[in-house]
């Protein structure tokens, strides 16, 4: 169903199919919302360039995120936009077969937008249900004002969970986590992994535009703002569960000093966070506002706090 939305130098009021009133060529832009495949399928331990290095293996049983305000521009014309202020609370667990349709836009302009954006901001009063999300996870993310939540674990035959900066550990095969982060961030400059920034609009044809949240930030050891040229680490997780009950929670992350986990040693760097990160917890937000890809890999590198 297409939206009310702005379309600035496109008019409805095309003379002909597939052409604006000035005789220039128009298409449609379709905008979906699509999770990267370490949402649904997890993370499994190795030494590939998707594996966990340390041996540990993730999985997600919820993971609601916040998105909304995809805005388009071109850089040889100031003047025209497309943008769509809607906000939905996405459930990336239970999306649609081929993603959720976040908007859509028709009879534009069949040229390259070059100037693609979009938040992920803490959830407003005003925000959506998408489709196969629930009223209660919507309702839960509006009235803790969260822009991102998530539950799962990471498992390992043979885990240990250490006192931080010690050589102190015990036994440790599962270790669960339940994260709400206010962690709202604009995505802007999007663009493919290959190719020219943004997206063009074929002329009589379709665009389809995806925005894609990633899963495996708070993995890496590094905060990425172009190519996720990184490895992903899971032992943080399970040194800050502090009193050693298989669960790392939000109050231990904050208690756990990221110089003693994020160290230069394991290929740890916090340079580019767009938050002071002092703390395990900081750690977390700081990646947390690294989730929105675009069209896959593709990155969106400007990115700027709510």
């Amino acid at each position: 169903m297409l939206r009310s939305t702005v379309i600035t130098l496109v008019t409805a009021f095309a003379a002909l199919a597939g052409c604006t009133a000035g005789g220039g060529a128009t298409g449609r832009v379709q905008v979906f919302v699509e999770a990267e495949d370490t949402i649904p399928e997890g993370l499994q331990p190795g030494s590939g360039e998707e594996n966990i290095v340390d041996g540990w293996a993730a999985s997600y049983t919820k993971f609601l995120v916040v998105v909304g305000n995809f805005r388009a521009g071109r850089s040889a014309d100031s003047s025209a936009s497309l943008s769509d202020p809607a906000v939905y609370v996405v459930d990336l667990l239970n999306l649609p077969v081929g993603g959720f349709v976040l908007t859509e836009f028709a009879d534009v302009e069949a040229v390259r937008w070059d100037r693609v954006g979009y938040d992920i901001p803490n959830a407003p009063a005003d925000a959506e249900a998408a489709e196969g999300t629930s009223a209660a996870d919507l309702e839960f993310m509006v009235t803790n004002g969260f822009s991102v939540y998530v539950e799962g674990a990471i498992t390992k035959a043979d885990g240990v969970s250490c006192v931080p900066g010690t050589d102190e550990c015990v036994a440790a095969t599962e270790v669960k986590f339940a994260w709400g982060l206010a962690a709202g961030t604009s995505f802007d400059d999007c663009a493919p992994e290959e190719g020219d920034a943004g997206f063009a609009v074929p002329s009589g044809g379709t665009a389809q535009i995806k925005p894609t949240i990633h899963g495996d930030h708070w993995f890496f050891t590094n905060i990425t703002q172009g190519a996720e040229i990184t490895e992903r680490r899971a032992q943080w997780i399970a040194d800050a569960d502090l009193n050693h009950d298989g669960e790392a929670t939000l109050d231990e992350l904050r208690m756990v000093k990221a110089a003693a986990v994020f160290t230069p040693e394991l290929g740890y760097s916090v340079t580019g966070a767009q938050i002071p990160v002092t703390t395990a917890y900081d750690y977390l937000e700081a990646q947390a506002r690294t989730l929105g890809d675009f069209q896959g890999e593709g990155e969106c590198p400007t990115r700027a706090a709510l």
